[in-house]
């Protein structure tokens, strides 16, 4: 009796199994009309899917066809994920900050960017966004609605910059580099010359002693990071008069549309530490070693650029960066030497100060601020003479110590080492 009640328990059970697994193959009845994709105003819709994308060719066991997981995990290795202030969630700020700021400027057009002098412009979000993300996959791509992980915007970006009597450039490269300056760029926002007292506008030609410059602020650069993309078109700096500036071969390169931030940037990586979407070309240290540093240069060894010559002990390469950080270290020693300082700027509160101020972690000396505050402004006569500030600043926050441009670098910070000693 029990074996017949078993058998007949187990076809009952046979059946379901087939009744069910036949239905997985039916079509269902479609679903309601998802919403409709992002709009010009409507930054947070949903931007839809392409038609017939799958799942599975990108979020599988072993994706070989875009390795997500791998990529998500280099970027997690990122100054990008881990320090990109992205608390920083105002509309002056969000823009760059925040994937929530870039999707509205994106949604909006980069195009429509202004920027205008002694106003807040520039890579501006509309709004703020008290709840947002740091920058992420969807900030640079949008693989469900394009069935594929092409930028997200490839448009020149206009570089403008902050000093008189220059002109604004055009950055128009590689499409993923495109995508990277439209952050990596001056602003306006928040910097000198947008607020009450005013600081002084860098202007090499105010050369006369009648010609006073005041600054009341100690951010009284281009906005941190911004000096990359101009480095690498060799402009932004303070090029005093009487000097010659030339580029280095990069320069041309991103001009011919043969170099772009990837190409150094997001070569093969190196154990998901550096290339790839960490972005680091330079710097990863295995856990437990206590000073075997990994450098990726496989950008630039490729045999249409450097061709195998970079290595983490090749002359070349730390020459360069030798050289720019020991010209660095001149200059801002002389910004510090107050009888250097006296010849060329008015006191403070009857007394000689250095131009700069300056912290020590370590053995690591970071000058990064000008001596300067609302109540006891950094008076320099002439005002061309604080040119020299500016440069510092301008190399030092590009922070490739002449890998970017080392002609343009090494001419701004001989011609600023060179007016300081005079």
């Amino acid at each position: 009796m029990k074996k017949k009640y078993r058998q007949l328990a187990f076809s009952v059970i046979g059946i379901f199994l087939v009744v069910a697994l036949t239905g997985c193959t039916k079509e269902g009845p479609a679903g309601p009309q998802g919403p409709s994709g992002a709009s010009s105003t409507d930054t947070l819709s949903l931007v839809g899917f392409a038609p017939g994308i799958k799942c599975t060719t990108c979020h599988n066991s072993i994706d070989t066809t875009y390795y997500v997981l791998a990529k998500e995990f280099e970027y997690s290795a990122s100054d990008h994920a881990t320090g990109g202030d992205e608390d920083r969630n105002t509309n002056q700020c969000a823009g760059c900050h925040t994937n929530e700021g870039f999707q509205d400027r994106y949604n909006r057009g980069f195009a429509s960017e202004t920027f205008t002098i002694n106003a807040p412009s520039g890579p501006m979000a509309s709004q703020t966004y008290s709840n947002s993300s740091p920058p992420g996959c969807f900030t640079c791509h949008s693989p469900h609605s394009r069935a594929n992980f092409t930028v997200l915007d490839s448009g020149a970006v206009n570089i403008y910059t902050l000093l008189a009597n220059q002109t604004t450039k055009q950055w128009n490269s590689s499409a993923a580099s495109n995508l990277c300056v439209k952050c990596h760029q001056p602003r306006m926002t928040s910097t000198f010359l947008t607020s009450a007292p005013y600081s002084w506008q860098p202007d090499p030609s105010k050369i006369n002693t009648t010609d006073t410059a005041k600054i009341y602020t100690t951010r009284w650069n281009n906005h941190v990071s911004g000096e990359a993309a101009q480095t690498l078109l060799g402009f932004g700096g303070f090029e005093f008069s009487g000097y010659t500036y030339s580029n280095s071969t990069h320069t041309n390169l991103v001009g011919l549309k043969s170099l772009g931030c990837e190409d150094c940037h997001m070569e093969t990586p190196i154990s998901n530490q550096t290339g790839g979407h960490t972005f680091r070309a330079v710097g990863y240290t295995p856990s437990g070693a206590s000073a075997e540093t990994y450098n990726n240069f496989n950008g630039c060894n490729t045999s249409y650029c450097h061709n195998g010559a970079v290595s983490t002990s090749s002359a070349s390469y730390w020459t360069i960066r030798n050289t720019i950080t020991s010209e660095l270290s001149q200059l801002a020693h002389l910004m510090m030497d107050t009888n250097t300082t006296k010849k060329w700027s008015l006191p403070q509160s009857g007394k000689a100060v250095p131009w700069v101020t300056f912290t020590v972690n370590g053995t690591d000396t970071t000058w990064a601020q000008a001596n300067a505050s609302t109540s006891k402004p950094l008076v320099v006569v002439p005002a061309a003479k604080a040119g020299a500030l500016w440069n510092l600043q301008q190399v030092m926050y590009d922070a490739s110590m002449g890998v970017h441009n080392y002609k343009y670098t090494k001419a701004l910070l001989d011609a600023s080492i060179a007016e300081l000693n005079k």
